[in-house]
């Protein structure tokens, strides 16, 4: 209920960093470096957005320097100001 909640009423912005987050927390290993390897079509699925909106999105997000995307892996540079923007 929660989750649909979110997907309804939250910004692109807190959608988007919500489904980092959210992949983080479930497949983070021991290595305190984590790089989401998935499609973007998949993360899209999990934020609730169009592909095409979350591309832009994270595009946005690498010129913060909240994440960066090398060979099409997603990694998490500033959780802190992510988890700021899901609040």
């Amino acid at each position: 209920e929660k989750q649909l909640l979110r997907l309804a009423y939250n910004s692109l912005r807190k959608k988007v960093s919500d489904a980092l987050l959210l992949v983080q927390a479930k497949y983070q290993g021991s290595s305190e470096v984590f790089a989401i390897d998935m499609s973007r079509e998949n993360l899209a699925n999990i934020a609730g957005t169009a592909t095409e909106s979350l591309i832009r999105t994270l595009s946005d997000f690498k010129n913060e320097k909240l994440i960066d995307i090398i060979d099409g892996r997603v990694t998490i540079l500033n959780q802190k100001k992510l988890e700021n923007l899901c609040n």
